[in-house]
């Protein structure tokens, strides 16, 4: 197959998807001062409001793990809802997305202050550099990535980090009952390989940890109840070969 072939297949094109998102957000949510703010945990089955959905990620995924040395890169930074609670607890924050238009609003939300962007190409993390970070963090992005997709990113990433090398990786689980009402409602919106970027994509715990136990990461912790829809992994990248 050539390249021309590949480009006229199906893809779920992430990067305008997001970037249309980032523009029609104002418009639709205009009582709401950041992009992420409308995602409040209550479909996932975690809080019902924005302040018990933060203090949720903060008191599990951030506080427990990340320390005041660490550069924490954070992949999927959309608005800069989690990037802002990052920052009370690490040194520097590396700002990754394949959508310019999200960065601008973290870059808004967060300013430059211990804070750095990576403009992200959907394929490859090569904007950042080898050993940048001792955290990778990755939180309500993968629930919209399609599991070949995010099976790439985890191989790439061991070789961006340093030190503690802990991930925090926060994904889909269809197979749980809210996970499962998620599929149900909207399968028939995403045939034949098309759908918005935005959507959800089917993805389950026991897919997620045949690709960590594959590609030799480390599993500290495996959580399904704490966002009831989803799962929530804590684990150590391998060292790069």
């Amino acid at each position: 197959m050539n390249d021309e072939q590949m480009t006229d297949r199906p893809r779920v094109d992430y990067e305008t998807a997001w970037d249309s998102y980032a523009q029609q957000w104002q418009e639709t949510n205009p009582q709401l001062s950041h992009i992420g703010d409308e995602w409040i945990g209550k479909a996932a089955g975690a809080a019902n409001s924005l302040a018990e959905y933060e203090a949720l990620i903060e008191q599990e995924f951030i506080a427990p793990y990340i320390k005041p040395e660490h550069t924490v890169l954070e992949i999927g930074i959309g608005g800069g809802k989690t990037g802002s609670l990052l920052l009370k607890y690490c040194d520097r924050l590396i700002c990754a997305d394949i959508s310019s238009q999200m960065l601008q609003a973290a870059r808004s939300r967060l300013g430059v202050d211990r804070v750095s962007y990576v403009k992200l190409d959907g394929l490859t993390l090569d904007g950042i550099a080898q050993g940048a970070a001792d955290v990778c963090f990755c939180y309500d992005t993968m629930v919209h990535v399609e599991a070949v997709d995010i099976f790439n990113y985890l191989t790439r990433i061991p070789k961006l980090l340093r030190g503690d090398r802990l991930c925090v990786f926060h994904h889909g689980n269809i197979l749980s009952e809210l996970g499962w009402q998620k599929f149900a409602g909207e399968w028939d919106k995403n045939l034949l390989g098309r759908r918005d970027g935005t959507a959800f994509s089917i993805m389950t715990d026991t897919i997620m940890e045949k690709f960590l136990n594959h590609l030799n990461y480390e599993i500290l912790l495996k959580n399904t109840s704490s966002v009831p829809r989803d799962c929530v992994w804590i684990c150590k990248a391998p060292l790069n070969s």
